[in-house]
């Protein structure tokens, strides 16, 4: 017989002489995280100070967004003190409950307008790079070496070190992808690969790392594209156009992979005098040095702003920003404003509006 023992840090084994098989448990593992019913859900959280009134309700909720969904995510606005599990007095599961809906809602937006600047990008550099090299590419040749192609590797700059990898990497996007219609057209019924079809086929990503590696001037031609020569210098215009471009990337990717609103954390920093004369001081400098606008939500509003250059599509920004917070602008969330609680200023769409007005006038 053989005897397996089960402990809660690895198994053990014994064999009888016998040659039959059997184990037992030589202690029971307590899980941290065990299965719960809805029912179980609601006493854990009425057990950590959460008021339900309506536990039907309750339950609806829980089952159409989780436990974790609704709860982990907006948890240390109400804890009692950081790393407990106990909340506020007076937090009421309704307050959780709407944060999650002005959460998801705020995210698609920054969703759909950080896709806005990512066209925006890919648009400038499939222009420019066609422009002055032609729009044909030999995707086959993933070393770049013909010099009539347009991912002909001397046609970029080296500084980083990741030139040749990157110009694989767009090519790659070619011959490895086969379930975009527009680029199996181009391949099955044309004899080239125009930039402005690649653009079709890359990430956000990929698309920021062909930007790092354009020439000088090529680089100044994209960022002039996007902010207005002479309100900043052409090295300070280039760090803001990488910090903005890197943040924008990293804040949609984190909420993409269900990161709430108010938990983002660790993205890149707008740099601090670039921002101030960009949003002509709606932002002050104490403020910034609060932490306000460098690397937060209020930082991605003000990127997209920024970097945005068609007036319909900002005027657009702040409509649909209005339609989700205004409705919330004098409701409490346990003492706190929903603009507190996103890191904004109360005042701000008057600075939105503001910042736009002198933008495009």
């Amino acid at each position: 017989m053989v005897v397996v023992e089960m402990t809660s840090k690895s198994p053990s084994y014994r064999f009888s002489e016998g040659g039959t098989f059997s184990f037992a448990m030589a202690e029971t593992i307590t899980y941290d995280k065990p299965f719960k019913t809805y029912s179980e859900m609601i006493d854990v959280l009425e057990s950590r100070n959460i008021i339900i009134e309506d536990k039907h309700f309750a339950e609806e909720a829980l089952r159409n967004f989780s436990y974790y969904g609704l709860i982990n995510g907006y948890k240390n606005t109400f804890l009692q003190k950081p790393g407990s599990d106990d909340f506020k007095d007076g937090t009421r599961f309704e307050e959780l409950y709407t944060l999650h809906i002005i959460d998801t809602s705020l995210n698609s937006i920054l969703f759909k307008y950080i896709l806005y600047l990512e066209r925006a990008l890919k648009s400038r550099i499939s222009y420019l790079v066609s422009e002055k090299h032609g729009v044909y590419t030999d995707y086959h040749d993933l070393h770049c070496l013909n010099p009539d192609d347009y991912l002909y590797l001397r046609h970029y700059s080296n500084g980083t070190g990741r030139r040749l990898n990157i110009l694989k990497s767009l090519k790659e996007c070619i011959t490895q992808t086969r379930n975009n219609p527009m680029l199996l057209h181009y391949l099955n019924d044309k004899n080239h690969i125009p930039a402005w079809i690649l653009t079709t086929n890359i990430s956000y990503g990929l698309t920021i790392e062909w930007y790092s590696i354009l020439k000088n001037e090529d680089k100044t031609i994209i960022c002039d594209s996007f902010i207005s020569p002479g309100l900043i210098t052409e090295e300070q215009t280039k760090e803001f156009v990488k910090k903005a471009l890197t943040l924008t990337k990293e804040y949609r990717n984190k909420i993409a992979h269900g990161n709430r609103t108010f938990s983002i954390l660790n993205l890149p920093q707008l740099p601090r005098q670039q921002l101030l004369s960009l949003t002509y001081n709606v932002i002050s400098e104490d403020e910034y040095n609060a932490k306000m606008g460098q690397d937060d939500t209020l930082a991605i509003l003000f990127s997209i702003i920024i970097m945005l250059s068609d007036p319909y599509i900002v005027t657009n920004f702040i409509s649909d920003l209005k339609i989700v917070l205004s409705p919330y602008e004098n409701t409490s969330f346990n003492g706190n404003s929903v603009f507190k609680l996103l890191g904004f200023p109360n005042n701000l769409f008057d600075r939105l509006e503001n910042l736009m007005q002198k933008k495009y006038t």
